[in-house]
């Protein structure tokens, strides 16, 4: 794909213009681009709604939101995740989207992956990872042989009666929010498709703690070993859940576990569901062996093969 990637680039600079990125768009380009995104949307979304979506942290405030121009209409769009680079060494490729109908769907979506792994190159990641879920899509991508090697999965849980002791739960606040930070980047930095999160972030978790969304950190015996958050909506429980490396390899884990699904069920939720990565191997069992069903797929994932 490096050639393409040179070529594609080079004719960007001479003034073909292509492919551009959001932070690049004049006032005409982000009305087409917000054309492009209402298309299929019962609720259309306002300028500065369609804004927020790619002008953000995660995506390098336009840098990573890449979208393909062709007879003054957007065809394509790809976001980069560049948010986390630093910090995890690693760059997702997502939200590939083209225009239904067109001849040259399979150009379009080469050209903005080249595009994109070309960004993602430039900040010098361990490891480019590509998530898709539309199965025409996947095909695509498997003629340049992209092949997917993992899935990220949405489980759902039946059995709910209680089966382990529970943790102590601390909840987010403006006093602990430092110490919330730190068991946070600690539990989840090094995890498959892991994450990590600024003081401004944990801010923002602060500022949103409601009925439907809820942080804690876990407490055993007084000592904070991890966290759990929690989202409830329409009577739907969905949580993440993550134990600092000190406290791994106890059988800590069944207990948080079951932290997270007695919090749920005392709230009254209709269903109990997480996300998990099967490369998350441990994780993934436990949730399995707990009782956890395959509920549906959110995206498979493929590891870019590329050289600097």
């Amino acid at each position: 794909m490096g050639k393409r990637v040179d070529s594609l680039i080079y004719s960007i600079s001479e003034g073909l213009e292509l492919i551009k990125r959001y932070s690049n768009l004049n006032d005409v380009e982000e009305n087409l681009v917000g054309n492009f995104v209402n298309r299929k949307e019962d609720n259309k979304k306002s300028l500065d709604e369609i804004d927020n979506m790619f002008n953000n942290k995660m995506y390098g405030y336009g840098k990573g939101s890449v979208f393909y121009f062709l007879d003054n209409k957007v065809v394509g769009k790809i976001n980069i995740v560049l948010e986390v680079v630093k910090e995890l060494g690693t760059i997702y490729i997502h939200c590939l989207d083209v225009l239904e109908g067109l001849d040259n769907q399979e150009v379009i979506i080469k050209e903005l992956l080249d595009y994109a792994i070309a960004i993602a190159k430039d900040h010098k990641p361990n490891e480019i990872l590509l998530g898709e879920r539309n199965k025409n899509r996947l095909k695509v991508l498997e003629k340049f042989d992209l092949y997917s090697e993992y899935k990220s999965l949405r489980m759902y849980l039946e059995d709910r009666s209680k089966k382990e002791n529970c943790f102590d739960l601390i909840p987010l606040s403006t006093e602990n929010k430092l110490e919330y930070l730190s068991v946070y980047n600690d539990s989840f930095s090094d995890m498959p498709h892991g994450s990590y999160i600024c003081i401004d972030e944990v801010k923002e978790y602060i500022k949103n703690s409601n009925e439907e969304n809820y942080y804690f950190m876990v407490s055993i015996n007084g000592i904070n070993i991890g966290f759990m958050n929690c989202e409830i909506q329409n009577r739907q429980g969905l949580f993440d859940i993550g134990l600092c490396k000190d406290h791994r390899g106890k059988g800590y884990g069944k207990c948080l576990l079951e932290t997270a699904i007695d919090f749920l069920n005392r709230k009254n939720a209709l269903k109990i569901n997480l996300i998990v990565i099967e490369t998350n191997s441990i994780a993934y069992d436990m949730y399995k062996k707990r009782g956890f069903k395959e509920e549906s797929i959110i995206s498979y994932w493929t590891k870019i093969k590329w050289a600097y």
